[in-house]
């Protein structure tokens, strides 16, 4: 994991340098702030079907724009298949935020292929900063992450307003930070909360950085797909 998230630290320098206000990240320092890894539970997941996920709430259907730029509404992404969705934004410095739920979707990824899942499930990933996170800079994150686009897509919104929108419908908080002078610092403030929407689009879990361990994911997913009621 530490080799891992060295590697991962030296790519996120570059996206760092995105565009927005005059010193918002000069008082970061990547090697402090960044990539921890993902945790290990000091408990075992209990075993796939042995336990009910009832639905929390359904989420709306946003057309969004996706790291080609293609103009893409989430149904369309998601139709189907159980998904997995986190929110971030690619310059986020908090160790315990989006770098975690990246991390924590990268090793969903690989998990999903060796259990045969990847054509059951999707893994899609909203940013917070629809400004400065253009198609262009969530395709270089998701290189970052080796995210395979066939089975998990980083979208962004096309205005501020759709974003405040598709937070509503999740309940997922996020609010800017400025500084002293009232100046917009890059931080976007924000609990940590990935969601686990099932094929009829229903939020069957939400996790948060202390749950958003792979094992308890994949067992959820497995809960999901055997429940005739998720259709």
């Amino acid at each position: 994991m530490r080799r891992r998230a060295s590697l991962l630290l030296g790519l996120l320098v570059g996206l760092t340098a995105a565009p927005g206000v005059a010193g918002a990240h000069e008082a970061l320092s990547l090697d402090d702030e960044f990539v921890k890894g993902v945790f290990s539970p000091s408990f075992v997941a209990p075993a796939a079907g042995t336990y009910e996920l009832p639905p929390i709430r359904r989420v709306a259907d946003f057309v969004l724009r996706d790291s080609t730029g293609r103009a893409l509404s989430t149904r369309e992404v998601t139709a189907g298949k159980v998904t997995v969705v986190s929110f971030i934004y690619t310059s986020c410095p908090e160790r315990l935020g989006c770098p975690l739920a990246s991390l924590a979707l990268q090793d969903l990824q690989g998990r999903l292929r060796g259990e045969g899942l990847s054509r059951a499930v999707a893994l899609l990933s909203i940013s917070f900063d629809p400004e400065r996170d253009t198609p262009a800079q969530l395709a270089k994150y998701a290189r970052v992450y080796g995210a395979d686009p066939a089975l998990w897509r980083f979208m962004t919104a096309p205005s501020s307003r759709v974003l405040e929108d598709v937070l509503e419908s999740y309940g997922q908080d996020r609010a800017p930070v400025y500084d002293r002078r009232g100046r917009f610092t890059g931080r976007y403030s924000h609990v940590l909360k990935v969601f686990l929407v099932d094929e009829a689009g229903f939020v069957r879990n939400i996790y948060s950085a202390g749950f958003l361990v792979p094992d308890l994911v994949i067992n959820d997913i497995k809960t999901v797909l055997a429940d005739p009621a998720s259709r």
